[in-house]
């Protein structure tokens, strides 16, 4: 194309179109003849370029002259889809075919300031020469918070040496250039304005026109593929130093359509240097600048980006390169054009490169953005192989969120290095992931936060655990730099700011800025950008670590007139837990003791019942800090809370002495310990080399080994049961746990559920006894977080229930250490200790897993090794009693009795143990008969290996074991049925499985040192009618509903409720006569020896009824009743006192009375029970 065109509409290109800088003679041009090369404006509507090729200038022999593509449209401009393709859109260069824009090259991109620019000068000192012109437009960047400080400018002169610029107007904003060395450890920094050249001889501009700013609809750039009449037309374009001006078409972002300035879209598998886009300028654009979907292998290199609506490179694909590229004033959608889109929750990029698989970046520089720097996946971690170049040297400043990961990340593990941020007001890196992450070589300067690390996953409510870990490395983290400028913040009136206010950065409470924040693990996303991005929605994770080595912490002490930069900093929106961070190789220069850590208070507001229920949570009270090397404190030690703060204060916070498990202050006659006796200290265990830090609100700790102790419920129950406060006493120090807030949401409200699963924080080669405030959990895990094996706890948990514990480690049983095998080593007795701490693990010689119960305190003794978990399992027992008749010993010790009990229960006779014989007077000689009472435990064996097998398999078992005893007792066939000489028995059921709905009575009965009282049973003699029916007016319900006792000959109350036996009821007329008429639950359980009716009624009429009630053959009767029917008075009860049966009841005495007593007596029977 070598001479001028009109205005065009529609410009479809399938051969060669070329257009030349020159005419074909020279024009001299001043008095050394040089050429004036052409300058050429295309305009069109449309140009589309399909199986064709564009030309302008060539790789070796580019585009001398200046060349103008505009483009023209609006938004109601007719669109132009292609088939089995993309649709073009309107005011568009489509390249289907090959797009060659040569422009003429430049030495230098972008530079930075040499020294400081201030407001009101109009000079640059550079530290690059440059080749720039007169009347070449730059971008001089934000060097503060605000990316709205972001400049242009035009030059008007340009010094010898090409170092110094003078521009056409004075900056209104002042633009750093500094560059500062940290005294003592080689290390340097710098803080400079980036300085982009905007202008090219080639020049792709969206033409304007009235609507142009209201409408964002500039012109585009769009490489991709269509098919056509069995043809396939697929673009590949090479963009070499090409200005775009007012490109891009605002709100068309998807992935399938991407009207950018320009997109690379669907292209495949690129060959080397097939496709690019090079050295070229972006500026005061509609939409992202430069877009790569589903094509591999390109590179976007040398760029200069200026204002985008989103973001300035988006790359999803593979093997994509991304380098030397300067990006400034990426916008927030969301408040563009006076915009208030509260629920609008992308946070964009200026380089977004997330979607993107084996990217490279490097030398990038994002400056000046609304939102985030870099969004990113990050690299293989160390030792995992990395198929492309490594990233470095990529810089972002000038914005919120500097690099930033959500649900992003790499299978496994991810690393993020070389990055230096500065002067993002939030956070200089943020990530919330679902692997471990590696933080190595980064600069983070004057961020809100240098590092807010969360990782989630695996849900703690499954018992799932990982290995998963944060690592800071290598890093340099300034709090603040020599020369920060105290009044710098951002304008809370900028739309932007408003609607990202939930997501600030947590400063210290004096402000000034932080350098890492505690970790967060969690059981899943926080739901951020929705919710906060450093909040918490789910229960903590069982496990996480975070270490920080080789680090160098500068700047950190008192700033701005009261103001302190602190190192170590907690998450004020994390209640539930804040895992341990190890440092080690520290290095602090120019920074002060009082600016190491701050450790928050728990929020007191948080205490309530929709979250923390009654005390405070636990995160703020167990964060703990190891410095493995003294690098950080002076000497190896640790920083631990103050856990034990307004002990007996503030009764909002819901800790003090009153909230101690009533059984750890039990003695074993049952009278109370005073707290000061048994636990003179409260809070994490101390000795005299901890020293408490105001302004850490913690301490400083040396001389003991803290680590994390993981106490786990594994019940079914576990999110539905409380068991806190838990407390945790060694060493006369007792702490109170409280374990994660309630996370649910229910119809409205929260769920009332919070997991049962409780972290503290403990000494090493130490004991500690753990005391819930209800039941014991049947399954109970333990664990060290981050322990290696020369570290060991013993742990003691109470028991109030008599069932046997089994330990299990790495799912193999540990057998007591009191264990003595039987000779298949399929089961085992224990032996007593023949003195006090005879079989009790020690921390410094037992294996890890050792076990010991202490029957006469009831505790479970267990030793802690390393950090591998040790679980205890609850297995169900039945435990029964019976008197034989006189006989001696020997006698007694055949085996008939095992072998008839287990014929009679069809089990194996090793389910059958017998614990204990007493003999009625132990004072008699040994050999003389005399009557026994003989004490049998019955249960199945310890499994070697957690199987699949259930504990409500044990109990169902167990349970039907005992309905057989208790059967035949009550029956009276006991003796026949076992062949033994026993008329009656005590019976302790089996403990109820979590999932069984008898276990919620169990569970929540008031956790003490007495022995559950057995059940007696005996053959039932009578059935006693302890409260009368009496019927309504005229039928219907009963006024009264009857309530029975089962009675042996003695009257002794017979507990038939250990079976499955049943009262039932039938309605009798005179003569005996079964009546109909009797509706409502006939046939009830007994609890106890009580069976109680609760909902009869009578739909008769009729004289001189009665009611039966039958327990087998055992019966009785009622008082007669009559119901008339239309009458006007009650129902009449005939007293019949002359029955002469002996299953009679009583004489009638006021029902209130029978009731109150019967309820009384009921309850009783039921807290016996159990």
């Amino acid at each position: 194309m070598d001479i001028g065109v009109p205005t065009l509409g529609n410009v479809t290109v399938f051969g060669v179109l070329e257009i030349p800088d020159t005419m074909n003679e020279t024009i001299a041009s001043g008095a050394g003849g040089s050429p004036q090369y052409r300058r050429i404006i295309l305009r069109a509507t449309y140009i589309s370029i399909q199986g064709g090729r564009l030309i302008a200038g060539w790789p070796d022999e580019p585009f001398r002259g200046e060349l103008r593509i505009i483009l023209r449209g609006n938004h109601l401009t007719p669109e132009w889809p292609l088939p089995s393709g993309p649709n073009q859109g309107s005011k568009v260069l489509g390249v289907f075919g090959s797009l060659d824009l040569y422009g003429m090259p430049h030495t230098i991109y972008r530079t930075k300031l040499r020294s400081t620019a201030p407001a009101g000068s109009a000079t640059l000192s550079l530290q690059e020469a440059v080749d720039w012109q007169v009347g070449d437009d730059i971008v001089i960047s934000t060097t503060s918070y605000d990316p709205w400080e972001t400049e242009t400018r035009n030059i008007v002169a340009v010094s010898a040496d090409g170092r110094t610029l003078t521009l056409n107007h004075s900056l209104s904003h002042a633009h750093i250039g500094e560059s500062h060395s940290v005294q003592g450890s080689g290390r340097n920094y710098s803080l400079s304005a980036d300085v982009g050249l905007l202008s090219r001889n080639i020049k792709i501009i969206g033409e304007d026109y009235p609507g142009l700013y209201r409408e964002s609809f500039g012109a585009r750039v769009l490489v991709g593929t269509f098919s056509a009449r069995g043809a396939q037309y697929r673009g590949r374009a090479q963009i070499r130093d090409v200005e775009f001006y007012h490109t891009g078409q605002e709100g068309y972002r998807d992935f399938y359509d991407p009207r950018y300035s320009v997109a690379f879209l669907d292209l495949g598998d690129i060959s080397t240097n097939e496709s690019y886009i090079q050295g070229c300028a972006f500026h005061r654009g509609f939409s992202p600048a430069i877009g790569v979907f589903g094509t591999n292998g390109l590179s976007v290199d040398d760029n200069v980006i200026y204002f985008t609506v989103g973001e300035g490179i988006r790359v999803w694909g593979n093997n994509n390169r991304v380098r030397r590229n300067l990006v400034t004033m990426s916008l927030w959608p969301g408040s563009y054009q006076g915009r208030q889109e509260a629920f609008n929750y992308d946070w964009n990029a200026a380089i977004e490169v997330n979607e993107g698989r084996n990217v490279v970046l490097q030398d990038n520089i994002v400056a000046g953005f609304e939102r985030v720097g870099y969004r990113i996946d990050g690299e293989p971690c160390p030792g995992m192989g990395n198929p492309v170049e490594m990233w470095s040297q990529n810089e972002a400043h000038g914005g919120l969120y500097g690099v930033y990961l959500n649900k992003d990340g790499l299978s496994g593990c991810s690393l993020i290095q070389g990055f230096a941020v500065w002067r993002c007001f939030d956070y200089g890196i943020y990530f919330q992931v679902a692997m471990s992450v590696y933080v190595q070589d980064v600069t983070l300067i004057d961020n809100g936060m240098g590092i807010l690390p969360i990782v989630f996953y695996p849900p703690s409510l499954f018992h799932e655990y990982s290995d998963k870990a944060v690592h800071v490395t290598n890093a340099l983290i300034v709090g603040s730099s020599p020369e920060f400028n105290c009044t710098e913040s951002l304008s809370s009136s900028n739309t932007n700011i408003l609607l990202s206010s939930p997501h600030r950065s947590t400063r210290p409470p004096s402000g000034g800025r932080s350098g890492i924040c505690s970790p967060t693990f969690a059981s899943s996303h926080n739901h951020a950008p929705i919710n906060s991005h450093a909040g918490l929605t789910s229960y903590n994770a069982i496990s996480g670590l975070m270490t920080v080595t080789d680090t160098t912490f500068v700047g950190f002490k008192g700033v701005c007139s009261g103001q302190m930069n602190v190192m170590f900093m907690t998450n004020p929106e994390n209640e539930d837990l804040q895992h341990p961070t190890h440092v080690e190789r520290v290095t602090m220069v120019d920074s002060v003791e009082d600016g190491r850590v701050f450790i928050h208070r728990a929020d007191v507001n948080k205490a309530n019942p929709s979250d923390c229920v009654d005390m405070d949570c636990d995160a703020k009270k167990k964060c703990l800090i190891k410095d493995l090397d003294g690098s950080f404190l002076g000497s190896v030690g640790a920083v631990v809370p103050q856990s034990e703060f307004e002990w007996n204060g503030d009764s909002r916070r819901g800790v003090g002495d009153y909230r101690i498990p009533k059984v750890m202050l039990t003695y074993l006659n049952g009278s109370r310990i005073p707290v000061n006796k048994i636990a003179p200290h409260k809070g994490i265990i101390r000795d005299s080399n901890c020293t408490y830090m105001s302004r850490w609100q913690s301490y400083k700790c040396f001389g003991l080994n803290y680590e994390m102790l993981v106490i786990e419920s594994l019940d079914a129950d576990t999110e539905t049961r409380r068991l806190s406060p838990v407390a945790v006493l060694g060493d006369g120090y007792v702490d109170l746990l409280n374990g994660p807030q309630d996370h649910g949401w229910c119809a409205g409200y929260t769920c009332q559920r919070r997991v049962s699963l409780f972290h503290s924080i403990v000494a090493t080669n130490k004991s500690f006894d753990v005391f819930f405030t209800s039941t014991s959990p049947q399954k109970l895990r333990l664990m060290l977080l981050n322990a290696d094996d020369s570290k060991a706890v013993r742990v003691a948990v109470f028991y109030s229930s008599p069932q046997r514990l089994d330990v299990y480690v790495d799912n193999s049983l540990v057998a007591p250490t009191n264990a003595l095998w039987n000779n298949d080593h399929s089961d085992y007795t224990l032996q007593k200790p023949s003195f006090d701490g005879q079989y009790v693990p020690q921390p410094n010689s037992g294996a890890h897993g050792s076990n010991f119960f202490d029957g006469t305190y009831k505790m479970m003794n267990v030793l802690l090794r390393g950090s591998a978990p040790a679980e205890i399992h609850t297995s169900p027992l039945l435990f029964i009693s019976f008197g034989l008749p006189a006989m001696t010993v020997d006698e007694f010790y055949g085996k008939n009795l095992v072998r008839n009990l287990a014929l009679f229960l069809k089990i194996p006779t090793n389910m059958i143990r017998v614990t204990n014989v007493i003999r009625e007077d132990s004072a008699r000689r040994r050999r003389r008969a005399t009557g026994l009472t003989v004490e049998v435990e019955i249960s199945q064996l310890p499994e070697q290996q957690i199987s699949n097998s259930t504990s409500e398999e044990k109990f169902r078992t167990l349970q039907n074991i005992a309905d057989d005893l208790g059967k035949a007792a009550v029956s009276g066939n006991l003796s026949q049925a076992t062949g033994i000489d026993m008329a009656s028995m005590h019976i302790l059921p089996p403990t109820p499985p979590p999932t069984d709905p008898a276990w919620r009575m169990v569970a929540n009965v008031e956790v003490t040192r007495e022995d559950p009282v057995p059940s007696f049973v005996a053959s039932v003699a009578r059935l006693m009618v302890m409260q009368e029916p009496l019927p309504s007016d005229n039928g219907g319900p009963l006024i009264q509903q009857p309530s029975l006792k089962a009675l042996d000959e003695e009257g002794n109350c017979v507990s038939v409720g250990v079976t499955s036996l049943t009262l039932v009821a039938m309605l009798k007329g005179p003569g005996g006569l079964n009546l109909p008429g009797l509706q409502g639950n006939t046939t009830v359980p007994f609890i106890s020896c009580w069976a109680n009716y609760t909902d009869l009624s009578i739909n008769t009429t009729g004289e001189n009824m009665t009611m039966v009630f039958y327990l087998n053959s055992v019966k009785v009767q009622s008082r007669s009743m009559t119901i008339k029917a239309a009458t006007t008075g009650g129902p009449t009860v005939d007293p019949d006192l002359d029955f002469p049966s002996i299953f009679d009841s009583v004489s009638p005495v006021k029902s209130s009375t029978l009731y109150l007593f019967a309820l009384i007596l009921s309850l009783s029977l039921m807290l016996l029970r159990v």
